[in-house]
């Protein structure tokens, strides 16, 4: 009988498991040059700015440092400038500077979620809420350590996956793990549970790809019961 131990490693990480929490931030009255000192001092690119009461109200980013020492355009009246490029050249606290609304991502959301956030809005890092409050913050440094998991430990989470997720017996498929690629070997008694098995590793953060040469007993495409040989899939 397969019995199922406490599982120990992470196998669909969640921005939890990667954020670094607690979250450096600055105040909205935080003047700029002190906004730039605390960038330096903890070597960050960008900072979440909080209100009094605590809440996330903005972001200060390196790209908006640059405004202070960006030159006057040439040939534009002040009266034509973007308001938010002549408030932040102009400006003196972190109110000033920042970024706003802020774009976040809760802190239960899927890795895989906050990566295709930061690619669809282009930036850099998110801060992480849970109930709307500011618990951490994920940058893309964050989201690829994803993918620089250690092949013992990533086995490890596929093995664990297999076995509490799918009930799949570690006698049945072999799982063999070499520079974030899957290997799978072993019997299953459907087709249809090989492309379950596979489709399920490869989802795995992680996973670079699969590598499978399991085999299934009966092809249950076309219901009809025959027995098939064995099929690589890539």
């Amino acid at each position: 009988m397969v019995q199922v131990q406490e599982r120990s490693v992470p196998t669909r990480l969640r921005v939890r498991h990667v954020m670094t929490s607690p979250v450096v931030t600055v105040r909205e009255d935080t003047p700029v040059k002190e906004v730039a000192e605390v960038l330096l001092r903890h070597r960050i690119s960008g900072v979440p700015v909080v209100s009094a009461a605590g809440e996330l109200v903005g972001i200060v980013t390196e790209a908006d440092l640059l405004y202070k020492e960006l030159p006057e355009p040439a040939g534009r009246w002040p009266f034509r400038q973007d308001p938010a490029d002549a408030r932040k050249r102009g400006g003196l606290t972190a109110r000033d500077l920042m970024t706003r609304p802020v774009r976040t991502v809760e802190e239960d959301a899927p890795l895989r979620e906050a990566a295709r956030l930061m690619a669809q809005w282009r930036v850099n890092r998110l801060p992480v809420v849970r109930e709307g409050r500011l618990v951490g913050i994920v940058s893309r440094a964050d989201v690829i350590k994803a993918l620089a998991r250690d092949d013992t430990e990533l086995e490890r989470a596929v093995r664990e996956s297999l076995l509490r997720d799918l009930w799949v017996d570690p006698a049945t498929v072999q799982v063999r793990v070499e520079e974030g690629v899957v290997h799978l070997e072993g019997t299953v008694d459907r087709w249809s549970d090989k492309e379950l098995v596979e489709r399920w590793v490869a989802g795995i953060d992680g996973v670079v790809s699969v590598r499978s040469a399991l085999t299934y007993r009966v092809d249950d495409r076309r219901g009809s019961g025959r027995v098939e040989a064995l099929e690589w899939i890539r």
